[in-house]
């Protein structure tokens, strides 16, 4: 891992060097990290949204076979031949970002020795940005050094649109997410741990998780706005009887 920190270090500071702005090189940093996983946050994305299209079809086959392990193991496995779906397509790309994102999280979190080669050098960066006076700071060292200063609710911009961001990518990723009561309490978790994060770490972690979640918004709008899937979804019928049952395309169109 230590290669991978070195490698995106050598990076952060290269756009330091180039725009001079420790903060404005965050920003080009989270950018330069959204380009390099397109192409893995594209193969996620679109797994999920054939998980998502024969969700219904898997509900019911569940339901049917619910005492019937096998028969619901076959007719799952039967569902995903039909559409050419394989559930590691969603995990695989997931794992190879595990790592790519664990070392730009290291670098924004300690830019010395990864960024900088000391803490002297580091010292004579400015820590400066827009309306923050010091990124290396989190909004909780600042409310335990001037209690409820103006500078204190100046560093709570970031985390709160952080959680924004967090809530609406939840909305966009998982529109259904609300009325699953064990997604719903997940995703009440994730927004109280990230209002924590924000609160706790600097706000130079803040700024480039917030860009992240913004930047994978807009992502996931640009998939399915331009690339959208292309899939003929399994209908679901009812019989007179009540029982439901799935009717599967003869091909897609």
């Amino acid at each position: 891992m230590t290669v991978l920190y070195n490698f995106f270090g050598k990076i952060l500071g290269a756009l330091y060097g180039f725009c001079g702005s420790y903060g404005w090189a965050i920003v080009l940093f989270s950018v330069f990290a959204k380009v390099i996983m397109i192409p893995m946050t594209f193969q996620q994305t679109r797994s999920t949204q054939i998980m998502s299209a024969l969700a219904p079809a898997l509900d019911i086959i569940n339901k049917k076979y619910a005492n019937n392990a096998e028969k619901r193991n076959s007719e799952t496995l039967k569902l995903y031949q039909r559409y050419n779906y394989n559930p590691m397509s969603g995990c695989l790309p997931l794992l190879l970002q595990i790592p790519i994102i664990m070392g730009l999280w290291k670098v924004i979190r300690q830019p010395v020795p990864y960024v900088f080669e000391s803490e002297a050098v580091y010292n004579t960066v400015s820590q400066s940005f827009l309306w923050i006076a010091n990124l290396s700071t989190s909004p909780w060292e600042i409310l335990k050094a001037s209690k409820m200063s103006g500078e204190f609710f100046l560093s709570m911009i970031i985390p709160l649109v952080s959680e924004l961001m967090t809530i609406i990518q939840q909305r966009v990723m998982n529109p259904n997410g609300s009325s699953n009561g064990q997604m719903a309490s997940m995703n009440i978790m994730m927004n109280f741990m990230i209002l924590y994060m924000g609160i706790t770490m600097s706000q130079a972690v803040t700024i480039y998780w917030t860009l992240q979640t913004f930047l994978g918004i807009v992502q996931n709008w640009v998939i399915k706005k331009f690339f959208p899937l292309k899939i003929n979804p399994p209908k679901i019928v009812k019989k007179k009887s009540g029982v439901k049952s799935i009717e599967t395309p003869a091909k897609d169109n």
